[in-house]
């Protein structure tokens, strides 16, 4: 465990959330030409370029206090830009 990052467990957790949401809601995701789908694997995949850029950070910044604060800060950003989207 001494890997993880604030940033990694949030994208994992958000990755996470994005497929039970797909799973529980693939019949109305699905409907006439699923564009649900689509619009889900578009965030799946800003999940996974989240991840990419935990790993781009991790191999820049060994100091982990720093990097588990520029991850909160990425985190709440991300956050704040995914609220402000869905409202």
């Amino acid at each position: 465990m001494k890997n993880w990052t604030i940033l990694r467990a949030y994208f994992l957790i958000y990755i996470a959330c994005c497929l039970i949401f797909t799973i529980v809601n693939w019949k109305t995701l699905s409907y006439e030409e699923g564009w649900g789908v689509v619009y889900m694997l578009g965030l799946i995949s800003i999940g996974i370029v989240g991840l990419f850029a935990d790993f781009i950070l991790r191999l820049i910044i060994k100091n982990k206090v720093l990097l588990n604060g520029i991850g909160i800060l990425i985190a709440i950003g991300f956050s704040i830009m995914l609220w402000n989207e869905l409202r």
